[in-house]
């Protein structure tokens, strides 16, 4: 009885955990753009709510941090995907044409609210965290 019951929590534990993640053959790929996606919306938000050059500084450098991150991640799904080099991001795979949209229209919504940011651009403060974010982005594997 105890062995069935120790079968039955594994499974149940499995299966949780088969729900967790996407699956596939892009299941890790989608999962890193997930996480690209939702560090720029948090990016994207905070600038939205800035109102002052400290607080846009945050931002970025809250924004460098996190990809800081995800930097060994994206290393690694770019050694795994080599094909993300060439593939076309206007066509990509059918199992990330979502994440893909995402990070099209994530794009739109960052060149609109950089247009408030710009007005803080020559604030030393936010040159240093552009310049910070620059560096932690440049040595990531960032999928781009």
């Amino acid at each position: 009885m105890k062995k069935i019951m120790a079968v039955a929590v594994v499974t149940v534990f499995a299966i949780a955990g088969f729900g967790c993640k996407p699956a596939g053959k892009y299941g890790d790929l989608k999962e890193y753009l997930n996480d690209v996606i939702k560090a720029n919306e948090d990016y994207i938000s905070s600038l939205e709510k800035s109102n002052s050059a400290k607080e846009v500084a945050e931002a970025i450098t809250e924004l460098g941090n996190k990809m800081e991150k995800l930097s060994k991640k994206g290393e690694d799904i770019e050694k795994k995907y080599p094909e993300l080099k060439t593939m076309d991001k206007k066509n990509p795979p059918k199992e990330l044409k979502e994440e893909f949209e995402k990070l099209e229209q994530m794009a739109q919504k960052l060149l609109t609210v950089s247009m408030k940011m710009m007005k803080y651009m020559m604030d030393p403060e936010v040159m240093k965290a552009s310049q910070e974010m620059a560096k932690k982005m440049g040595k990531s594997g960032v999928v781009k």
